[in-house]
């Protein structure tokens, strides 16, 4: 949801043809403050969801067995963590970034891993989390 927020930018700059289109959203604050959000958006459709799926569902009697203020706060961290990495990520293939601003300007991180560099690391951690995630799932089974 995060990742979603923060890209909503370069769309719309990308619709303006108005460059640069990695901007205030593109930067750590930006990405802090679109991560927080995004967990606030998930609480609230966690709780709408809660109400309108059939209570005896699985997924439901587990929500409910969480305390809210456990939930929102695991909800806020897993938003901080996608804003963070988005910028973190995006930061070693678009120079025109600034992810640090208002602190400093400009993007040193910027070329710093090669593109196919970056994209096979990205696939390696997709691939082992899955699996990661599936031992987990047969585990609590």
């Amino acid at each position: 949801m995060a990742n979603i927020l923060i890209d909503l930018e370069v769309l719309y700059y990308l619709s303006k043809n108005d460059p640069p289109i990695h901007r205030y959203w593109h930067t750590y604050v930006g990405g802090i403050t679109m991560g927080l959000v995004a967990g606030l958006l998930m609480f609230g459709v966690i709780l709408i969801l809660c109400r309108v799926l059939p209570a005896h569902s699985r997924w439901v009697e587990r929500v409910t067995q969480t305390p809210n203020r456990r939930m929102l706060g695991q909800s806020l961290v897993a938003g901080l963590i996608g804003g963070v990495t988005h910028i973190l990520l995006d930061s070693f293939m678009h120079a025109e970034m600034n992810p640090f601003w208002p602190f400093v300007e400009g993007n040193t991180l910027a070329g710093m891993i090669s593109m196919g560099a970056l994209h096979i690391g990205l696939a390696a951690i997709g691939f082992f989390g899955l699996i990661f995630w599936l031992l987990l799932r047969e585990s609590s089974k």
